[in-house]
């Protein structure tokens, strides 16, 4: 499937602001799953682009706009190709939760067993991440039954939550967006010792009716690792495994790994952000 993205942030500040340092995340992976064939960024005020690669390998571009400015505009614009990520009459069943204990001793591993900046592992989430396996003692299934319990008992709510909305709050509550459910999926996997890492990214909403929650925004995802067998995507917030509909920007321990933006200025705050994001299908294939 080749998939054509459109990222636009535009901030608009009251007064005059300085000293702008950023970073974005906005350029898709290239990886087994998917291939970037372009991706073009541009900002305003104009300015240099750099980049690195982070910890996780996610490349990040950085910028700096030391002089007065009243408005800023980040857009990206990429192509990707992506293909098949599960063979969907052969989802990777038969690891048993018992095995998790082998993973432990992974160093690879340890970052997505523990509690972060947005996760943590603590009793209550344990207990419910008890209840909600039940019986199950195979890992895929037991990550499955956190992506549908999830999905069917959480209310997909855009103003109960903001960027830092921890994961206890969600458990609690049982409201927000695609990120809130993220977290809480991480915090109920780890708490059972299922390794589960952050998404960052868009997807293509391919149903007739446009039903999807959080398409035409930026999107967040879980990948859970089965041993000896990869890393697998799951969304809480659509009760889907995840295909080539999907395109990754980069991944993580939690948001804060991987936020699409992220910078500090001198000045007020913004009297208006705006995000736009469009995904759509550049290949006449059939579905």
């Amino acid at each position: 499937m080749r998939l054509y993205i459109y990222h636009q942030t535009r901030y608009r500040y009251p007064s005059p602001v300085k000293d702008s340092f950023n970073e974005l995340r906005l350029k898709p992976l290239s990886n087994e799953w998917q291939k970037c064939e372009s991706c073009f960024i541009h900002v305003l005020p104009t300015t240099r682009l750099r980049q690195y690669l982070d910890l996780n390998g996610n490349l990040v571009h950085h910028f700096e706009i030391p002089h007065d400015h009243s408005k800023l505009v980040i857009e990206s614009r990429s192509t990707v190709t992506t293909t098949p990520r599960v063979d969907f009459d052969h989802f990777p069943y038969g690891k048993s939760m018992k095995s998790l204990k082998q993973m432990e001793k992974q160093a690879e591993t340890r970052p997505y067993l523990q509690s972060s900046s947005y996760v943590e592992i603590n009793p209550t989430a344990w207990r419910m991440a008890v209840d909600i396996m039940g019986n199950s003692q195979d890992i895929f299934q037991t990550a499955y039954l956190i992506n549908e319990f999830i999905y069917q008992n959480f209310e997909y709510c855009q103003s109960t939550t903001s960027v830092e909305t921890h994961a206890n709050s969600t458990l609690e509550n049982r409201k927000g967006v695609c990120q809130d459910f993220a977290h809480a999926a991480l915090s109920l996997c780890r708490c059972l010792g299922i390794p589960a890492r952050y998404v960052s990214g868009y997807f293509f909403d391919r149903t007739r009716d446009q039903s999807m929650r959080g398409s035409e925004a930026s999107h967040a995802w879980i990948e859970v690792l089965i041993n000896g067998m990869g890393w697998y995507g799951l969304d809480p917030t659509n009760n889907r495994v995840v295909d080539e509909t999907y395109i990754t920007l980069g991944t993580g321990v939690d948001y804060k790994d991987v936020a699409p933006i992220t910078g500090t200025y001198y000045g007020r705050l913004p009297e208006s952000m705006e995000v736009n994001v469009k995904v759509k299908r550049l290949d006449n294939s059939p579905d």
